[in-house]
């Protein structure tokens, strides 16, 4: 019947256009009322029902009432709906279903120059052609002159395919769209749900009362190739189509948002329903930009949707075309065996290891592995790493370790931005400043490809497992897709540097470790390996401080340092390495111990002069500690007793006694109790030493010797002196060490002896007279020579001697009384006796356990005399005499947890003509001997805790000693007698001499003339002791 009419309509010809449209017009000026009401006989352009038209389209339109038309005085009523299906990121399926109530007439040919009789119909200038007049139209040429041009039917679908390439041009590339008629669509109704709509393209359905109803439906489908570039940002420029869908995927699994951005336009009178789908994997998260929403589906997904409604023009003046921003932001579509990876900002970001190699302390080396679980972008932003996305377009919280793997296998990820921007050169920095700013340089950053031994399965090129349903080297589906589980490895290693072991650990082993933090240098390689173990569990606080501040700021990762030690250090399980875990979990493992690799074994004997292997236990004659024994200290008392005598008792009143005393105290080691380290020792800290080697003690004092040293102070007085209170430096030093002490603490005591004398010789005490101490000197020496270790090695074979000397002194201890004054004591006079000391040269409480014995056994000398036996060898007491040795004083010496028990050896050479025979012990060694001045020199040797000791002798005075004790006496004797035979000679003298004078009394009496006498004699001196040398004169 289309047809029919339109052949109908066209016999009319166009002769008579002019005449019948100025007709038309002139009638619809005098019926404008009737016109714009309409009536049931339907339009005229379609049937003529009026008979005032040469031409129609034929068929019947529906009559135009303003009141159907839902776009008032606009040329165009167009209902669609576009559905956006994402098959993939990079391909869209696009459907579109358009509703045309009215159409603009301006591309349809036909209809120009018609403006009149559609006016006619109510269809005026501001109005589209009604779906009624479509439909009518539909097998007219838009030329009527022109039979082979195109039908309206034809270029109405033309226009639409255009519409919809202009609208998807922006969009990318497409395919041709293909469009054809449909009978029924789904529009949203008014409450915004979906339902269908009935369309028809046929006229014989244009009889309903509705111009506009039903519409003429088009669908067209084309297959939209998005840039991706443009879509997804410039970072994925490289990226392929199918990576990008692959690694889309796996940044929404890994818990990224993405979002894309459409720009429509729609036309005056038209409304769009924009619903787009996503991949089947995504969710759309937010619907944005033009007011959206999403729509829930069956699956557990969202989709989204916007209606764009430009249907009425709001000014009235021009329609204008209505742009709309359809913002789509996607999430992963979870499922039931893939969630969204599930990382926490705190959750363990890296697993790092620092490897600080030091087995060659002059070329040490820093290696960093870092094991990376997943990095949060505020850290990837902080360090300038760039995004896997523009920010703009997709918001990625962190990237998982699969995160990196599907990067890197798809283009997304160059390993060099990311391991460029890592903070590992902060790690050597940290090291470095813990060695007064060290500069480590760390070298390029290498990524392993397959986890090593002792790591958590990873590397670039980890490959899945059974809990993967989906992936290789990153898991899109199963339990662990995208997850953080197996990490990614990379390492850089640092040139070669110096820096030693006391260096990195000094300073940073925290409080409660006592000297082990000032440990510097050699000296902590002296300290292990002379036997000093040491353990300590550093506290949450030093952990952090020492490793925590190598981790990169404001990350969440464990930290591994592995400490490979020095060959001359292990750990005390002996290991060649220590290891300490910063845990993010705070569960850290932070044990260091230390021992040394090579240390000193104290179980061997020691020796006086031999050393090494020429020194063994048990054969060695001169050994002094045995090898079971862990202090070995000993003493050697040379005591030379020069001189007893009480030859000038008759002079001086008193008894002589001369003697030298040299003591040295010998320290190879000392046993070490655990109660020494008791104030260092915790439930965390441990400092042990079995046995203190003597070259330990010269660490200890060469350490001291260099700043200021440790000192120990002790009082010999409470006078108030200054030299009362002493301090023993702990210390090496030449002037200021315990050298310089020894010399001082000598210098204090004899000032200290000497105000003593003083003070005994001006005291209440009448029995003191004169105290002279003057010539008493006690030296006390530290050798330099045993302060110093002349080599690298631990032991004890060199010992550390103290020594304390005595020069050779003269006591003279007597009355200073005198004779007269002793006798007028005796015959009852006033006044007491007077002590007195003398010396010529020094004594000390110290001698007085060697001294004692032997000075004991001379006091008895007088009675001995009186009752000895006589013989040529000379005057031997009766029986055996005994000494005391009080040894155990060398036993416990200092604290008694110390326990230490002195040996030694005692020399006492006696004065000449004294011997001692016979001598036996009852713990101890003696050996007599004689030296080349042949004095008596014995030799007794006390073993280590022998205790008290008895010595017993015989006493033997040689001739020649008695000789000296009695030549006094016997020169007394030879006086004595002189002087009475000179004595009895004055007296025959004088008697001579009065008989002279008496006869020469009675010859002067008598008569006879003086005869004088005949001499007999001659004097030739009178001395001035009177006594008169004479010579006899012979006789004439």
């Amino acid at each position: 019947m289309d047809e029919r009419n339109a052949k109908t309509g066209s016999s009319g010809g166009w002769g008579k256009s002019s005449v019948i449209l100025a007709l038309l017009f002139v009638l619809q000026t005098m019926v404008p009322a009737a016109i714009s009401e309409g009536s049931d006989d339907g339009l005229e352009i379609c049937g003529n029902p009026s008979n005032v038209l040469v031409f129609w389209l034929g068929g019947f339109c529906d009559s135009r009432f303003d009141v159907h038309d839902g776009t008032d005085d606009i040329t165009s009523w167009v209902e669609g709906m576009y559905n956006f299906n994402m098959t993939s990121p990079s391909e869209i399926e696009f459907q579109a279903s358009l509703a045309i109530r009215e159409w603009d007439r301006t591309g349809l040919g036909i209809f120009d120059g018609m403006g009149t009789v559609l006016q006619y119909d109510n269809i005026n200038t501001d109005d589209g052609l009604p779906a009624d007049v479509l439909r009518a139209a539909f097998d007219n040429n838009t030329d009527p002159n022109d039979a082979t041009s195109p039908t309206i039917k034809d270029t109405l679908l033309d226009e639409v395919n255009g519409s919809v390439t202009d609208f998807l041009s922006g969009w990318g590339g497409s395919s041709t769209p293909q469009t054809s008629w449909a009978s029924s669509i789904f529009l949203p109704d008014e409450d915004g749900n979906l339902s269908a709509v009935d369309c028809s393209i046929d006229p014989n359905d244009n009889d309903n009362g509705n111009a506009f109803d039903p519409p003429i439906c088009i669908t067209t489908s084309v297959n939209i190739s998005l840039p991706i570039s443009g879509t997804y940002g410039s970072t994925l420029s490289g990226v392929n189509a199918e990576k990008l869908d692959t690694a889309l995927e796996g940044l929404l699994v890994m818990g990224a948002e993405v979002t894309t951005k459409f720009d429509v336009s729609v036309e005056p009178g038209h409304m769009g329903t924009y619903s787009i789908h996503p991949p089947d994997y995504a969710t759309v998260v937010r619907a944005g930009g033009y007011i959206g929403e999403e729509v829930p589906q069956d699956g557990g997904y969202n989709t989204a949707l916007w209606v764009v409604d430009n249907r009425q023009d709001p000014d009235g003046i021009a329609p204008l075309a209505l742009g709309a921003d359809l913002n789509l932001r996607l999430g992963y579509r979870q499922t039931v065996n893939t969630a969204v990876a599930n990382v926490a900002p705190d959750d363990k970001s890296l697993d790092l290891k620092v490897t600080i190699d030091m087995s060659d302390e002059s070329s040490a080396f820093v290696e960093v592995s870092a094991g990376i679980y997943q990095i949060q972008t505020s850290s990837l932003d902080r360090w300038g790493v760039p995004p896997l996305m523009s920010k703009d377009k997709a918001d990625i919280p962190f990237i998982t370790a699969d995160g990196i793997r599907m990067g890197y296998h798809n283009g997304l990820l160059d390993l060099s931005d990311l391991s460029k921007k890592l903070p590992i050169s902060d790690i050597g920095e940290a090291i470095g400043n813990s060695n007064n700013g060290l500069n480590i340089n760390m070298g390029p950053v290498e990524w392993a490809h397959v986890s090593q031994e002792g790591q958590d399965p990873g590397g670039l090129n980890y490959t899945h497992g059974d809990l993967c349903n989906r992936g290789v080297h990153f898991c899109l589906e199963g339990t662990v897709a995208m997850e953080d589980l197996y990490p990614v490895y990379l390492k850089s290693v640092s040139h070669v540097f110096p820096m030693s072991l006391a260096d990195l650990l000094g300073g940073n082993l925290g409080e409660g470790v006592g000297f082990m933090n000032s440990v510097t240098g050699d000296d902590l390689k002296k300290l292990l390996n002379s036997g000093v173990e040491f353990s300590t569990v550093l506290s949450d606080e030093t952990m952090e401080s020492f490793i925590g501040d190598m981790l990169p700021s404001g990350m969440s990762a464990d930290l591994t340092m592995e400490i490979v030690l020095p060959e001359w250090a292990s750990t005390t399980g002996g290991g060649d390495r220590i290891e300490l875990a910063y845990k993010v979990s705070g569960q850290h493992d932070s044990e260091i111990s230390l021992a040394g690799s090579d240390s000193f074994s104290w179980n061997h004997a020691i020796c006086s002069n031999s050393t090494g292997v020429a020194c063994q236990d048990g054969i060695s004659s001169d050994q002094v500690c045995g090898s079971s024994q862990k202090t070995c200290a000993y003493v050697e008392v040379d005591l030379d007793l020069g001189e007893f005598s009480v030859a000038n008792l008759p002079i001086t009143k008193g008894v002589t006694v001369e003697f030298g005393l040299s003591i040295n105290l010998t320290v190879h080691r000392i046993a070490v109790p655990d109660s020494v380290f008791e104030s260092l020792n915790t439930e965390t800290t441990s400092l042990g030493l079995e046995v203190l080697p003597a070259d330990l003690l010269r660490l200890i004092l060469d350490i001291g010797a260099r700043g200021d040293p440790l000192e120990i102070e002790f009082s010999i007085c409470d006078s108030g002196k200054s030299y009362c209170n002493q301090k023993m430096p702990i210390s090496s030093h030449n002037n200021t060490g315990l050298s310089g002490f020894g010399e001082d603490l000598s210098k204090d005591l004899k000032s200290y002896m000497s105000d003593e004398s003083s003070k005994l010789s001006s005291g209440e005490d009448d029995a003191l007279g004169n105290v002279d101490l003057s010539a008493f000197f006690i030296n006390i020496a530290f050798p330099q020579e045993g302060l110093v270790d002349d080599d690298e090695l631990i032991g004890d074979e060199k010992g550390i001697v103290m020594s304390l000397e005595i020069p050779s002194v003269r006591f003279t201890i007597g009355l200073e009384n005198s004779w007269g004054e002793l006798i007028s004591m005796a015959q009852g006079g006033e006044g007491g006796p007077q002590i007195g000391i003398a010396t010529e040269a020094g004594t000390n409480a110290l001698v007085a356990p060697f001294l004692n014995p032997m000075v004991s056994a001379m006091s008895g000398l007088t009675g001995a005399l009186s009752s000895s036996l006589v013989s040529a060898e000379g005057i031997r007491p009766p029986g055996e005499l005994g000494a005391d040795v009080p040894a155990s004083i060398l036993s416990n010496i200092g604290p008694d947890e110390l326990g230490i028990n002195l040996g030694g050896i005692v020399t006492l050479t006696l004065p000449l003509g004294v011997e001692l025979q016979n001598l036996s012990a009852e713990k101890g060694v003696v050996v007599s001997s004689f030296d080349k001045n042949s004095r008596q020199v014995i030799t007794y040797q006390i073993a280590e805790g022998t205790g008290d000791d008895r010595l017993e002798f015989e006493l033997l005075l040689t001739p020649m000693w008695v000789l000296t004790q009695l030549q006094f006496y016997i020169m007394g004797i030879i006086v004595f007698f002189l002087w009475r035979a000179r004595r009895r000679t004055a007296k025959r003298k004088r008697r001579r001499r009065a008989a002279a004078l008496e006869a020469l009394e009675e010859s002067a009496s008598t008569p006879m003339g003086y005869v004088a006498p005949i001499p007999t004699v001659e004097v030739l001196e009178v001395a001035e002791n009177g006594i008169v040398i004479k010579k006899r004169l012979t006789s004439v």
